[in-house]
């Protein structure tokens, strides 16, 4: 992707998106810190979404509508001294004659 001037991003979403390597129809949703009293360590949460009507391909390859999700968690590298954990919706396909099964997302697992 090359150098990208943070400065001109318009919010913290937009920079922890780039940082963590989404891509559409991923999004962050929000983000939110909390601080310990003394400052030193704290919790650095992350909720990623997708976009309304996104369809996902199967394990066969075949585009399918969500028929419905499962939340995950996911404890990231820390963000400086403060544990990150990562929150998503993972969508829930069901393939013709097949199945349900939960898509796999490489950039959350």
């Amino acid at each position: 992707m090359g150098k990208v001037d943070i400065c001109t991003m318009i919010n913290s979403n937009q920079i922890f998106g780039l940082a963590l390597g989404l891509t559409t129809p991923w999004f962050i949703k929000s983000i939110e810190i909390q601080i310990s009293e003394k400052g030193i360590q704290g919790q650095l949460d992350i909720y990623n979404d997708f976009e309304s009507g996104t369809k996902f391909k199967d394990d066969n390859g075949y585009e399918q509508q969500v028929q419905g999700t499962t939340n995950k968690t996911w404890q990231h590298l820390n963000f400086f001294q403060h544990t990150c954990y990562l929150h998503a919706r993972i969508p829930r396909l069901i393939s013709k004659g097949y199945p349900t099964e939960q898509l796999h997302i490489a950039i959350l697992t």
